[in-house]
């Protein structure tokens, strides 16, 4: 069996090739913060002498100072939370105390949606319950800086669940 190859099925060859060698993994890389941002966490707790905290699937640490009734909130569900946002030196960057709290529904994204920290630590609180959440910078804002806060932060966020629908 002979095969004939001509210049121009040789040259499409020659890019197809090129382009199969050109994957997504030849990108810079993006540095992984979750070996450094647990060890940020854990010595902020042992430095505040936190205790009660447990860490939940998403690397979220999350203190519950104050049980709360009934059951916990659920994706597609309505959450009214108080809360004040904070870096770990104590610089607030967000904060809503209005006794209505802040709407949100849990998973949504764009409009009303939140950090990833917040979806999934959300669904481990029930109406009533007060609790601090510190959320590693990859279930915030990742490498992007938002207002004060800047690229790959560790936030910490003290909340309280006003109702859920």
């Amino acid at each position: 069996m002979k095969f004939r190859f001509s210049l121009p099925s040789v040259l499409l060859l020659g890019v197809v090739a090129s382009l199969a060698a050109c994957k997504d993994d030849d990108k810079p890389a993006t540095p992984d913060y979750t070996a450094q941002d647990d060890a940020v966490i854990q010595q902020y707790i042992k430095d505040k002498s936190l205790t009660g905290f447990r860490k939940d699937t998403l690397d979220v640490y999350i203190g519950v100072t104050q049980p709360g009734t009934g059951p916990n909130a659920k994706r597609g569900k309505v959450v009214k939370v108080l809360y004040t946002g904070t870096l770990l030196d104590g610089t607030v960057f967000d904060s809503n105390l209005t006794t209505l709290g802040f709407p949100f529904t849990i998973g949504l994204s764009g409009d009303r949606g939140v950090i990833n920290g917040w979806n999934g630590a959300f669904t481990r609180l029930n109406k009533g319950a007060k609790a601090t959440l510190l959320i590693p910078s990859a279930q915030a804002y990742g490498s992007s800086s938002s207002g004060k806060i800047p690229a790959n932060s560790v936030l910490r966020f003290d909340v309280e669940v006003v109702d859920i629908k």
